[in-house]
């Protein structure tokens, strides 16, 4: 006779591979999407001479085709954060990955350069939301400190290799087909994300989400895009420029705002330990 501990005892080897496959599984649909993001970071880059000739444009034009990006996804990741806990990191990541491959398609499609450059700004958006929810949709999946440490270090290593290999794939498709096989490429890539996302992840949401603080995020975000502006300038007319100084003191001015708030806000962008 078998008494109840005895079951109990027989059943775990039973259901622990069910949940190891499916942490696998969760991991590699969290990393496939993640790769796709950070492989686009730098993937254009090498493609700006060729945008140049097609388009005409000035370098200090092709370069918002990159920054733009960047500016977005940097400025956009703690509130994209602070929402996915409310909506749920599932429906979260899956939505970044909507908009992330559906400015991927009109990045392809694109027949000019502020066509371009919005749906980059449509990408880094995209992206902003997907990475908050991947790193939640991790701790969800895989609740034990050194199984999550070891899902986290996996995810990091995907962030490395979608920065190292975005050039070098970026310069082989330029060369032999074309800059927009870079964004065509992200589309079926995407759509398999999606799947994969949709399949294999669950949804899970953080029991007290985190407030957003609207004046402090907007304040960052115009600090930022000010400061790119200045540098761009600054390397088309030169440092003393009347454009790139008013960026570098709109710069000045955002930060110095950003702070005043920040002491204040009851749920500031950043910890509030950074300006006590």
């Amino acid at each position: 006779m078998v008494n109840t501990t005895d079951r109990l005892e027989l059943d775990v080897p039973a259901v622990k591979p069910e949940v190891e496959r499916r942490q696998r599984r969760t991991l590699f649909a969290v990393c496939f999407g993640f790769f796709l993001v950070l492989l686009d970071t730098t993937a254009l880059n090498v493609a700006t001479p060729v945008l140049g000739h097609e388009f005409g444009n000035r370098i200090s034009d092709l370069q918002w085709v990159v920054n733009s990006y960047t500016l977005v996804f940097a400025s956009l990741l703690l509130a994209a954060g602070a929402i996915g806990d409310r909506t749920g990191v599932k429906r979260s990541y899956q939505l970044g990955l909507i908009l992330f491959t559906g400015a991927s398609l009109l990045s392809a499609l694109s027949t000019s350069l502020s066509v371009l450059i919005f749906a980059r700004v449509i990408q880094g958006l995209g992206a902003a939301i997907m990475v908050p929810a991947s790193l939640a949709i991790l701790s969800h999946a895989f609740p034990g400190p050194v199984e999550r440490g070891h899902a986290v270090s996996a995810w990091a290593n995907t962030a490395s290799l979608g920065f190292a290999a975005g050039p070098v794939l970026g310069g082989l498709l330029t060369a032999w087909i074309g800059w927009r096989s870079i964004f065509w490429l992200n589309v079926p890539v995407g759509i398999i994300a999606i799947w994969l996302n949709h399949r294999w992840t669950e949804e899970a949401r953080v029991d007290s989400p985190r407030r957003i603080d609207w004046p402090g995020q907007a304040t960052l975000g115009f600090a930022l895009l000010a400061l790119t502006y200045g540098l761009i300038e600054a390397g088309r007319q030169g440092w003393s420029s009347g454009s790139a100084l008013a960026g570098f003191g709109c710069f000045i001015l955002s930060i110095a705002l950003f702070v005043w708030l920040e002491r204040r806000s009851r749920h500031p962008v950043l910890p509030g330990f950074l300006f006590s």
